[in-house]
């Protein structure tokens, strides 16, 4: 059971932090929306109730210390514009598995390059709780904008994992990008 406090960061933009029910409309319209979803591997959301059984989730992760996170909130105002985290890590071979999704109407801001180099340089910190070598990352290989992202933050395309995951009720191709500590960017 975690007992540590959820960490929450700032970036010259952005707020970090726990992801509650009250963000239930926001992850919803975020879900919903074709163009978000036809990069990630969720059935678009057909109702609310679906924004709160992923919050559960989310905050399952966190208490169990199997993974971490966060909502992304614009600094100015507070409104919820996406999230990020790690759906996973493995303490014995020092791993992490990113993931992140932006509402459509904050893409190509730089928001997820921001909030994503936060988290990495966080789980590649030392105050993170366990020791982190590799940080991985799963796109569509369709998802052109992403694959920039991952390899402006340093991340290395390492192949095509062909059938690798399954939604809607298909198979599909993933890219695999890696993060090693020693490969990090400033």
């Amino acid at each position: 059971m975690q007992t540590r406090p959820f960490p929450v960061f700032e970036t010259h933009r952005l707020r970090l932090d726990q992801l509650t029910k009250l963000d239930r409309q926001s992850i919803f319209e975020v879900f919903s929306d074709p163009k978000v979803v036809e990069h990630y591997d969720v059935e678009l959301f057909k109702n609310i109730h679906e924004a709160d059984r992923l919050v559960e989730y989310f905050d399952s992760r966190f208490t169990s210390d199997n993974g971490i996170r966060w909502a992304i909130r614009n600094k100015e105002n507070g409104d919820y514009i996406g999230s990020c985290g790690f759906t996973h890590w493995n303490k014995y071979d020092h791993s992490a598995v990113l993931g992140y999704e932006l509402s459509q109407k904050y893409w190509g801001n730089g928001f997820a390059s921001e909030a994503v180099r936060k988290i990495t340089d966080y789980l590649f910190s030392p105050d993170f709780h366990f020791y982190i070598h590799r940080i991985e990352a799963l796109a569509l290989p369709s998802n052109i904008p992403s694959g920039a992202l991952l390899k402006k933050l340093g991340f290395k395309f390492e192949g095509t994992l062909r059938g690798k995951c399954y939604w809607n009720e298909d198979f599909h191709d993933m890219d695999m990008y890696g993060l090693l500590r020693e490969d990090r960017t400033t």
